[in-house]
């Protein structure tokens, strides 16, 4: 059974649920229906290097489970407020200034400062050909 609309057009729809359901001012009835939404599957592989079982969800392209593919991340370098920071001491081999940087440099005979640093990246970004894009 279906209610009965009022005659008058300048009249608001009747309230109730109509979810999904439209009208317009010349009293007909749009009914719009909604797309159903697949069930989200999950799937299970093998992990190919420890070899155990772990799920997925279909959008997912893991070869690893998640324990092993975080032992391939590079290790974070966690710098924690109020702990001790180890600084070695550089002579810059440009300029002469005596800086102190925090890491151990490779060769601390021909280490720069920062100044120097950036100035010789600069000059190295200028000089270096663009690449060509196809």
């Amino acid at each position: 059974m279906t209610p009965k609309r009022p005659s008058d057009p300048n009249m608001p729809p009747p309230a109730g649920p109509t979810s999904g359901v439209s009208s317009s001012p010349n009293g007909t009835v749009k009914i719009q229906k909604r797309e159903t939404k697949a069930p989200v599957t999950t799937r299970e592989k093998v992990c190919a290097t420890c070899g155990r079982t772990f799920r997925l969800a279909p959008e997912e392209k893991f070869f690893n489970c998640p324990h092993c593919y975080k032992k391939t991340l590079p290790p974070r370098k966690v710098v924690r407020r109020n702990e001790a920071q180890i600084l070695t001491q550089i002579i810059c081999l440009e300029c002469g200034a005596q800086e102190y940087v925090d890491f151990v440099p490779s060769d601390p005979a021909a280490a720069l400062c920062a100044a120097c640093f950036s100035k010789k990246k600069r000059e190295l970004q200028i000089h270096k050909p663009h690449k060509e894009r196809r």
